[in-house]
């Protein structure tokens, strides 16, 4: 592949992960504006309703994985699939963002559940076939993987970044409906060109002879569910992700309300993460040929943990002012998302060519998006909860989404080891002869 090939492979996860941050990062906050003394939707209800939604929507990504590999079966391309989805998640994300004080609270909630039912939907069937490209693009190539695979975590950083600092302003300058249009318009954008990466060293992958039978959904389930080292391995996920979530969520929430702050200035707190996160991205490789993936994801978790709960103790002019304190403090966790992002799609991809090869990926990819979602959504029920709890916990309640945010994290290592089956497996151990 070129690079002009990797950076188009490389846009689409900027903007779907750009639709998704601003989705999770301003949902609650949302939720909360009020108006006349009333708020839109109070946070456990809305939290609560995304929640099922989500639990709803991950029925849908085991269907989206067996679909996309029955798609290649056909001696199709998984790329064209993305034709059919990669509108929907803009137009949710917009009608989410919708409803309005002046509207009946029936029509304010039926744009929600809308909004939600389409986003997730899309989401769902545009992220498993473009994800399952790591390995489609890689040909058997683990360099190529192990690139890609980079490209996944960093893409999800850049949109992450994008969602704390340009979000904000958008936001304060445009409403949040205003806002959400304008990342819909982007997004959908940038979800067309990973369809023109594919690389051009070869049409077809010499494993389609090898699965134009078999691989039918139960089959699948079957593979990925019964894999115990899969198993152990979405525990890990699972905390990476639900804290990722809870932290890009409760930003505003940290600086409003521990450091005396504007939202816009949620981009002064979190750049200085970014500055140090991306910048890292040039290195997992290296983490992962030195360390083998697995063991960089273990002690990635573990030291994020500790970051994430020292944001927990924010609010005092430690160095110059709350805010450079806090700024600082969160440049800490830069490293470790960038290892922990940038591992992730190497190791599901890992598990589904153990199992089955590219008779499997997607429906790897699939279990992983669904799992993902339940936990995400449990995530964002918890910060809902929290939120509404700062009426009378105060500040107090803001500190624990911290705490809970490394708690998630450090329940994800516990879990792998309680899970995963005994011996070494591809994976644990540094790649040996590379360098």
């Amino acid at each position: 592949m070129t690079p002009a090939r990797y950076f188009l492979f490389f846009c689409g996860q900027v903007g779907m992960m750009s639709l998704a941050r601003f989705f999770f990062q301003w949902i609650v906050d949302f939720a909360a504006v009020e108006k006349g003394g009333a708020v839109l939707f109070a946070g456990t209800a809305i939290t609560g309703a995304l929640l099922a939604f989500r639990v709803f929507d991950g029925i849908t990504d085991p269907l989206a994985g067996t679909l996309s590999d029955r798609w290649v079966r056909l001696k199709r391309k998984r790329q064209h699939l993305l034709w059919f989805s990669l509108l929907l998640p803009s137009i949710g994300l917009i009608f989410t963002y919708m409803p309005a004080h002046t509207m009946s609270a029936g029509l304010r909630w039926s744009l929600a559940l809308i909004g939600m039912f389409v986003f997730f939907v899309g989401y769902t069937f545009y992220a498993i076939p473009y994800w399952s490209l790591v390995d489609d693009y890689s040909h058997g190539d683990e360099s190529r993987r192990r690139i890609l695979s980079n490209l996944l975590g960093a893409g999800l950083l850049v949109a992450s970044g994008i969602g704390f600092v340009v979000s904000p302003l958008l936001v304060e300058k445009f409403g949040f409906l205003g806002a959400a249009v304008l990342f819909g318009i982007a997004g959908a954008a940038l979800m067309v060109l990973p369809i023109f990466a594919s690389p051009g060293d070869r049409d077809e992958d010499p494993e389609l002879e090898n699965i134009s039978h078999g691989g039918s959904l139960l089959d699948g389930m079957r593979a990925a569910l019964g894999d115990r080292r899969f198993l152990a391995l979405l525990a890990l996920f699972g905390g990476s992700q639900m804290s990722f979530t809870i932290m890009t969520s409760a930003a505003p929430f940290l600086v409003m309300d521990l450091l005396g702050g504007e939202r816009a200035q949620v981009s002064l707190v979190l750049g200085p993460l970014l500055a140090v996160a991306i910048p890292s991205f040039l290195v997992v490789p290296m983490v992962s040929r030195k360390l083998g993936w697995l063991r960089g994801m273990l002690c990635a978790s573990i030291g994020l943990a500790v970051v994430y709960s020292l944001t927990g103790f924010l609010g005092a002019s430690i160095i110059v002012s709350p805010i450079i304190t806090a700024a600082l403090v969160f440049s800490l966790a830069g490293p470790m998302i960038a290892t922990l992002l940038g591992l992730e799609g190497e190791g599901i991809v890992d598990c589904a060519n153990r199992r089955g090869g590219s008779k499997f990926v997607g429906m790897y990819w699939g279990v992983f998006n669904f799992i993902v979602k339940i936990l995400n959504g449990l995530a964002l029920f918890i910060l809902g909860v929290l939120t509404d709890m700062r009426s009378s916990w105060g500040t107090t309640a803001v500190r624990s989404m911290s705490f809970v945010a490394g708690a998630c994290l450090l329940a994800g290592v516990v879990m792998y080891f309680v899970i995963k089956p005994h011996g070494k497996h591809r994976g644990d151990q540094p790649v040996p002869g590379r360098e």
